[in-house]
């Protein structure tokens, strides 16, 4: 009997502790972006190549790429992925239709843990028409 309430009490202690684990998030990442390049100029029909590469020091929790007019914000083209891994490649692209010679802001941001904290890097690049 004494054996069985041992037993039964590692068990539900083993339970609760696995139960409860939490992953630990990054405390930082590095982003690289290969391409576009800073102030690369994209001529209308083109795509812009968004590639590159995020590592943390811990497991990230997704990231997301944007597209978006430097001077308003509007957004162009937007992607999320919400995977939980300690380093990510991507590689995406963005037709450039603008009617205006317009700078345009490619962000890369990374989602290090469940806290909400973030790591990002942006590159602008100049679109013509």
């Amino acid at each position: 009997m004494k054996k069985y309430i041992i037993f039964s009490i590692a068990l539900v202690i083993i339970s609760l502790t696995t139960a409860c684990h939490k992953h630990d998030g990054a405390n930082s990442a590095e982003i690289t972006i290969m391409e576009p390049m800073l102030n690369d100029t994209i001529l209308n029909g083109a795509e812009i190549h968004i590639e590159g590469t995020i590592s943390g020091d811990g497991e990230l929790h997704g990231y997301a790429l944007k597209v978006s007019n430097a001077t308003t914000d509007s957004v162009y083209f937007s992607m999320s992925s919400n995977s939980h891994a300690s380093s990510y490649s991507f590689h995406e692209h963005w037709l450039n239709n603008l009617s205006d010679t317009t700078t345009v802001k490619v962000t890369v941001e990374a989602d290090l843990n469940d806290e909400g904290a973030k790591s990002s890097k942006s590159v602008n690049v100049v679109c013509l028409p």
